[in-house]
């Protein structure tokens, strides 16, 4: 291809993307990710701080907003990239996943901790005092470039599609602990009777900006300056704190 031709194409790309029109907000995101985005078992519907943020920007574009919350996580984030959905509601930022995904300013602070059998506690004050144990995190996820990088080279890591079955491993002793999310995790085992049988340790693992991220397909994508002033402004304003306090610790 020449390089005349070749510029031409990028020059057509740009403008056919950009001539797309943003008329829906497709947001994928999780299912199990309390206070962040999870489905409501009683409703069987979204909900979360970042599904309702997502809707208070959609109304001030004046754009209808699709939450889609089923899917498993990694095919979700498959769909944002591939532009089937435009944006990740909620994700950690990490170098390996600005590559494929444009990141909003962040809205949320969250903090990941390390989970044990309450008999089986141990002292945790950095990430050394992880290697030799076995251990689980969901499969997909990431707690941002300092521990993954350190996790891959250090320690054993194994991999669980849901908090049910971190849990099973852990009450079998197949790992000596699983990482989750600090509300998430602790909402999980109040809900199912097992606040007196597995501990949060103190040590934090992460503690992780939480931001959007966009598909680079998306016709959206146009309007990130316009959603990074309403996610500074809402910070502000009290519109975020508003949305976070309907979701207790």
């Amino acid at each position: 291809m020449s390089r005349l031709l070749l510029i031409c194409f990028i020059l057509f790309f740009d403008v056919s993307l950009l001539a797309q029109e943003c008329k829906i907000l497709r947001v994928g995101g999780s299912s199990g990710w309390y206070p962040v985005g999870y489905v409501d078992e009683a409703t069987n519907k979204p909900k979360g701080i970042a599904y309702d943020f997502a809707k208070v920007i959609g109304k001030k574009l004046n754009l209808e907003v699709e939450i889609y919350a089923s899917y498993p996580w990694k095919r979700m984030l498959k769909y944002v990239k591939l532009g089937k959905l435009d944006l990740v509601s909620a994700l950690y930022w990490t170098g390996e996943r600005e590559k494929v995904y444009t990141y909003t300013e962040p809205y949320l602070v969250n903090e990941a901790r390390v989970f044990v059998l309450k008999s089986k506690k141990f002292k945790l004050e950095k990430y050394e005092d992880l290697i030799g144990l076995w251990g689980s995190t969901p499969f997909g996820g990431s707690y941002g470039d300092k521990f993954d990088s350190f996790a891959k080279i250090n320690l054993n890591i194994t991999h669980a599609n849901t908090k049910n079955q971190q849990i099973g491993m852990l009450l079998k002793q197949r790992v000596d602990y699983f990482i989750l999310d600090y509300q998430d995790g602790m909402r999980y085992l109040k809900n199912n009777g097992l606040e007196n049988k597995i501990i949060a340790l103190d040590y934090p693992i992460s503690t992780t900006k939480v931001h959007f991220a966009f598909s680079k397909q998306s016709p959206c994508l146009k309007l990130l300056d316009s959603i990074n002033k309403m996610i500074i402004d809402s910070k502000s304003n009290g519109t975020l704190e508003e949305i976070i306090l309907n979701y207790p610790k």
